[in-house]
């Protein structure tokens, strides 16, 4: 069989080297950094990722680390909450700082061969898949985006996902092991933020009126948990329009908002995982394999990733935050629509 070459180990990269593996391909991933480490990231896996998880026999190890089932959300703007919804399907909250682990140390056990703290060339050639994570994008229309996340714990949660909104962005909150909550959130500035690593706090506090504050202010901050990350692009990318085989941030990033990045990454990795298996044993060419990925991931994501930008905007514009937040109060069954079209 034909080997692979997996540029980047954050989910889809080690996802796909396992289902690889488990399909007896001889792989070897690049990963820049090493395991375990903290991510930006919501780490809240819902929706068809579980499906894949299930099919790697991984759901018991998860719960044996410490993940936490989510049943429901809350979305808060300001002093206001709307009512707490139940989900389609429980979500599982676990740090990456455990899942990217765990993962990892399967595929070594499956025989993978994984290269740490090694940056590899992110070229597009033969054998090769690109999972290198975003594509950096200074400006869109003015704004600077940048991501931040801490752990932390003595904060009571009122449902297992909170979304808090506010004019510079959003902040999620959920449960993840330990009894830690994890706090993400994506803000938008105009001008760079030079001092992040001093005002990470206030930035993921929010306003002083505010619910997130309120639920905050008592916080105990795992300070080695926090880390940043800036010149995020939220602008969906097609297959069709790149170079070479990518899967998860590669490819395209979902807007944080829907809380569908993590099973993205996985589901692309399912979706690449059989043309690639194809090549492997001669059964396609490499451009043959290419072309049926990206039209795989193209229309499996069109859909959400074109909901997924309303709600950006919807979430983040004055106007229609306030058109939307009135939709949600009228409508009670609206968030819950809107989760299943990001899903």
């Amino acid at each position: 069989m034909k080997s692979i070459t997996i540029v980047g180990g954050g989910l889809a990269g080690l996802t796909l080297g396992l289902l690889l593996r488990r399909g007896k391909v001889p792989v070897k991933l690049y990963e820049a950094g090493g395991y375990p480490r903290h991510r930006v990231c919501g780490e809240y896996l819902s929706g068809r990722a579980l499906s894949v998880i299930d099919s790697l026999g991984m759901r018991n190890q998860l719960r044996n680390s410490g993940a936490v089932e989510s049943q429901d959300v809350v979305v808060a703007r300001g002093a206001s909450a709307l009512s707490r919804h139940s989900l389609p399907q429980p979500a599982l909250c676990i740090s990456r700082y455990s899942f990217d682990r765990l993962i990892a140390e399967e595929l070594s056990r499956a025989g993978g061969i994984i290269e740490t703290r090694t940056r590899a060339p992110a070229e597009a050639a033969e054998g090769i898949v690109l999972a290198t994570g975003r594509q950096p994008f200074t400006k869109k229309a003015g704004w600077r985006w940048f991501g931040l996340k801490a752990h932390a714990l003595g904060v009571k949660l009122d449902a297992g996902l909170e979304m808090h909104l506010s004019p510079q962005g959003y902040v999620g909150l959920c449960r993840v092991e330990n009894q830690l909550v994890n706090v993400c959130g994506l803000f938008r500035s105009r001008n760079p933020v030079p001092d992040l690593a001093t005002s990470w706090k206030k930035w993921l506090c929010g306003e002083p009126t505010s619910l997130l504050h309120q639920k905050l202010r008592q916080a105990e901050w795992d300070e080695s948990s926090f880390t940043s990350i800036a010149a995020l692009s939220l602008t969906p990318r097609k297959s069709a329009d790149q170079i070479g085989l990518r899967v998860g941030d590669a490819l395209t990033m979902i807007p944080p908002v829907t809380g569908n990045g993590m099973s993205m990454a996985i589901e692309g990795a399912s979706l690449a995982a059989g043309p690639i298996l194809e090549w492997s044993l001669g059964q396609m060419d490499w451009a043959m394999a290419t072309e049926k990925v990206g039209r795989l991931l193209d229309q499996t994501f069109a859909s959400r990733l074109r909901h997924a930008c309303w709600l950006q905007h919807a979430m983040l514009e004055p106007f229609t935050q306030s058109v939307a937040w009135t939709l949600c109060q009228m409508f009670p069954g609206f968030p819950s629509l809107l989760f299943r079209l990001t899903r």
